[in-house]
């Protein structure tokens, strides 16, 4: 049986995601360059590893000088910020050496309550037209400090700077706080929430980013590591479906994290040398989403703020690709492995 993908193309595509630009060194794991192991099962390791810590400090090192630079010009304009983060580089699920980061940018001169909640000094101002103007301003200042970057103001929700000495693109998310009712009772970060300028709808949108990497977080521990590998696998698949074949997955991170937050712990519970199985038992909770509407309809996404699949979510035709892939690779897996074993069941792999 002849392969249904092209794993050397994947590798030194895995490989590219995972080159330092300025040393040119590829960071992949000490077993990448054993013989023991065939490309099929080298690629899905792979793909599911970490990216090295130190480039996602260097991440948030570049970050922090951009925060430097706008506290200040922002301070000239009479506007106090405040940054955070969300995205896959906060829970580790990213899968470039120099990852895209979404840094929040929070406009600190006002702030959203829960109802029933009341200000204590109401705001007078247009939230809406102050989130743009404050997108405004730290655009021209991004612009003038970071003359030799791309800058891009055309996404509704976000402007991204990139290129030059930064090496990774990184998004502005314009917000303001929005203090839930638990928020205001233990000042737990987990309940914060922020209103996202969408600047092009003039409206602001409700996320809880921080509820969405807190449960990443809990969970990836209670399973060994074994649901942010699964993610990172899944991500790598997309984008290699795209570049290998042309197939378009519109299935964003956020609900690959989610759907994978919401399969059941006792298929994610696996030790390192079991963990093809994953793809296992991965295929079966696809199917299971596919075949079974009420079941499907029944996910929110990890922060509960949504269903999975919904208007602005995720859609069956897109899932029904993955798990295309997802078969293939399977397939070819235990085609390339015979005699050695014929189920991933069966397979013990001690990728060191």
């Amino acid at each position: 049986m002849i392969s249904k993908k092209n794993y050397k193309k994947r590798i030194e595509n895995l490989k590219a995601r995972r080159q330092d630009t300025l040393t040119k060194a590829i960071i992949v794991s000490k077993a990448f360059n054993k013989a023991t192991y065939g490309e099929t099962i080298k690629y899905v390791y792979e793909a599911m590893q970490e990216i090295d810590p130190k480039y996602t400090a260097k991440t948030y090192e570049i970050c922090d000088k951009i925060k430097g630079h706008l506290i200040s010009g922002l301070k000239e304009a009479g506007i106090s910020v405040q940054f955070d983060y969300q995205g896959s580089v906060p829970t580790n699920t990213h899968i470039r050496l120099h990852s895209d980061i979404d840094l929040l940018t929070v406009h600190n001169n006002f702030f959203s309550l829960e109802p029933p909640q009341v200000p204590n000094f109401p705001y007078h101002g247009d939230t809406v037209l102050d989130l743009k103007n404050m997108r405004v301003k730290v655009h021209r200042i991004l612009d003038t400090v970071y003359s030799a970057c791309t800058i891009d103001d055309s996404g509704s929700k976000a402007l991204s700077i990139s290129g030059g000495s930064l090496q990774r693109k990184v998004d502005l998310v314009i917000c303001n706080w929005y203090d839930s009712v638990n928020y205001s009772q233990t000042l737990d970060k987990f309940y914060r929430g922020i209103k996202i300028l969408d600047r092009d709808n003039s409206r602001r949108i409700l996320n809880f980013p921080f509820a969405h990497i807190e449960n990443l977080n809990y969970k990836d521990k209670q399973v060994l590591g074994n649901l942010k590998s699964l993610i990172r696998f899944l991500k790598t698949l997309k984008v290699d479906a795209k570049e290998e074949s042309g197939v378009n997955i519109k299935l964003s991170s956020y609900d690959i994290a989610s759907l994978i937050y919401r399969m059941d712990n006792s298929n994610l519970m696996l030790s390192g040398t079991k963990r093809l199985q994953l793809l296992n038992n991965c295929r079966d909770y696809f199917n299971r989403i596919i075949s079974d509407s009420s079941f499907r309809n029944s996910l929110d996404v990890v922060n509960g703020t949504r269903k999975i699949f919904c208007d602005e979510g995720a859609k069956i035709e897109d899932l029904i690709k993955l798990k295309n892939e997802l078969d293939d690779i399977i397939a070819d897996i235990l085609v390339e492995s015979k005699p050695i074993f014929d189920t991933l069941e069966k397979a013990e792999i001690n990728y060191l």
